[in-house]
């Protein structure tokens, strides 16, 4: 399966002051590459992250769909044409249904894997001024995805991202439904305890879900 790419967006780390808010240090502003770039380990070459919460091994890459742009056109105004939540991969058309955990994916001469859920943060609602936008991505699950690399290589401007690899069926997770246990059902011991079954989440991701999961059964 091969998914046509928009636009592969790098950034660098400069301070942002939008209205009246306080300035705030970010690579939100990504712009399209124009011509191919190493991407590594730790994510292209020329992309930078603010802190600690962004980028990493664990989220070197992250993607998000161009198809989901039509959701924020009546409240962000001009909508930019890519990197619209910062992302580094704006893919024309690919649903959070069918990112599953542990797909792999060929990227140019690289291979990436799915790897986090992406977590909107203020950041978003600071650049576009709609003080609904965090909540509203996060309940509709539509937030695109982080992956690992592994296998680093160069990545060209007119790459296309092409499925190599399926995750286990026995365990096959989806980022829209670890996005709707995470965002919506905290509660729901059965799906938690489900998703934990599935070996290529992050450490991170894994404590976050077993305190969710204890939290749940004490709570009950």
């Amino acid at each position: 399966m091969n998914y046509a790419i928009y636009a592969i967006s790098t950034g660098k780390i400069e301070s942002l002051q939008y209205e009246d808010r306080r300035p705030m240090e970010s690579a939100l502003n990504k712009k399209p590459i124009q011509e191919k770039m190493w991407l590594s380990r730790t994510g292209f070459v020329e992309d930078e992250q603010e802190y600690k919460d962004h980028g990493g091994p664990e989220k070197a890459v992250c993607l998000y769909s161009k198809a989901h742009y039509a959701m924020w056109q009546d409240v962000i105004d001009p909508l930019p044409d890519s990197a619209l939540f910062g992302e580094n991969i704006t893919v024309y058309a690919i649903d959070e249904t069918k990112l599953f955990f542990g797909d792999q994916y060929r990227l140019g001469d690289a291979i990436i894997e799915v790897s986090e859920i992406r977590e909107p943060c203020w950041k978003l609602q600071s650049k576009y001024g709609y003080p609904r936008l965090v909540k509203e991505m996060s309940k509709s699950g539509k937030t695109g995805c982080y992956f690992r690399v592994i296998k680093e290589g160069f990545v060209s401007p007119n790459s296309q991202l092409s499925l190599i690899k399926h995750a286990p069926e026995s365990t096959r997770l989806s980022v829209q439904e670890l996005n709707d246990i995470y965002y919506n059902d905290r509660k729901n011991k059965e799906r938690i305890a489900n998703a934990l079954n599935n070996p290529y989440l992050t450490v991170k991701r894994k404590s976050v879900l077993e305190k969710m999961l204890s939290k749940a059964t004490t709570n009950n």
